[in-house]
């Protein structure tokens, strides 16, 4: 065996002895892609949730009930009864339902094709495509056997409330979150562990620095940059998406403040446990993931199993996105965000007081 080749396994089995001894980077390296395994599992993302529709039969006769019962036999929709059309259009507007079908008086078959207007949450596109879908299918299917071949029915989709809203106005608040929590959270906890390898963090002990001035100006700096984060994208989405933020843009900047204290801590946490950057980054990363993809960030929480619902509540990051998305999209006060607040200020004290527990120099 040459020289090189000898060098080249023996540094091989030295590295591979190194790893298998680094029992928490084992450890996480294990547990994170069976953490991903569990998550996709239970969400069963290739099997489409259920749509929530409402209906309204202000017709009431045979027909109607015809469509009614048909669309109740389908598994893909969870049917409830709307007493009249603003009822219908209310529970649309608040995100109860998905979309809503309202019958009209006098529904049945006659010489031009009837139009039934159907109520879409505009904010859930991928929702109200399936509505759309079945709906579709069912009337064709209802048409087919009255006439054997005519269409009797046409669906007109309307738009539930005032405001044109698109599926942007809902990403982009959960896009700025996420963005707060990556920057908390991987930025402080990198840097840190960095700085502690190197040995910057025990040299800087030995000067005449306060160890609480430089941790002070290093948390200002990251929630600096939270603000001015969400400054920059709020009006990249403004200028480029036409975004319209509905609340105060204002308590957008104080909410992001908030959370990014709440990552910060976190970020410190993970910090001061993680040994080394190999070890920090699956930490930070089973934090972080499970959040983007539980928090709603990419699509409303209520379309998650219940079992993942009773957990997703209570995450950081679903406390700040659907903070920033009530100020948006529905323009909401910041008085009226109280819950969200208060979720916010109960992961900082928690993460405050882990990472001053963790916390170490060196």
């Amino acid at each position: 065996m040459s020289l090189i080749a000898s060098q080249t396994l023996t540094m091989t089995v030295a590295s591979l002895k190194m790893y298998f001894r680094d029992r928490q980077a084992l450890f996480w390296s294990l547990l994170l892609p069976m953490l991903f395994m569990v998550i996709f599992g239970l969400m069963d993302f290739g099997a489409f949730g259920r749509v929530d529709m409402g209906i309204a039969d202000l017709a009431d006769n045979a027909e109607s009930r015809g469509v009614v019962a048909a669309l109740e036999g389908i598994d893909a929709l969870n049917v409830s009864y709307d007493p009249d059309r603003e009822s219908a259009r209310s529970a649309v507007e608040d995100g109860d339902i998905d979309v809503a079908l309202v019958i009209p008086a006098g529904f049945g078959p006659s010489d031009d094709p009837v139009a039934l207007e159907v109520l879409f949450n505009e904010a859930r596109p991928r929702e109200s495509g399936v509505g759309f879908s079945v709906l579709r299918q069912v009337l064709d299917e209802l048409s087919f056997s009255m006439t054997g071949a005519r269409r009797l029915f046409v669906i007109e989709p309307t738009p539930a409330g005032d405001r044109d809203l698109r599926y942007i106005d809902f990403l982009m608040p959960g896009i700025v979150a996420m963005s707060i929590m990556q920057m908390g959270l991987f930025s402080v906890a990198f840097a840190f562990v960095q700085l502690k390898r190197q040995g910057v963090l025990r040299r800087l002990l030995a000067t005449p620095m306060r160890p609480a001035s430089f941790i002070f100006a290093y948390v200002v700096t990251r929630l600096t940059v939270s603000v001015l984060q969400t400054g920059v994208l709020v009006g990249v989405a403004v200028l480029f998406f036409g975004v319209q933020i509905a609340g105060n843009p204002l308590t957008l900047l104080l909410l992001a403040l908030v959370g990014g204290a709440v990552f910060v801590s976190l970020g410190f946490a993970v910090s001061g446990w993680a040994k080394n950057e190999q070890v920090a980054a699956p930490i930070a990363n089973v934090i972080a993931l499970p959040m983007i993809f539980l928090s709603g960030v990419f699509f409303p929480r209520d379309a998650m199993p219940d079992v993942l619902g009773v957990v997703t509540d209570y995450l950081p990051l679903s406390y700040l996105a659907d903070s920033m998305r009530s100020v948006s999209v529905d323009g909401a006060a910041l008085t009226s965000q109280w819950a969200g607040l208060l979720g916010l200020a109960a992961w900082l004290v928690v993460s405050y007081a882990v990472a001053i527990k963790l916390f170490r120099w060196e």
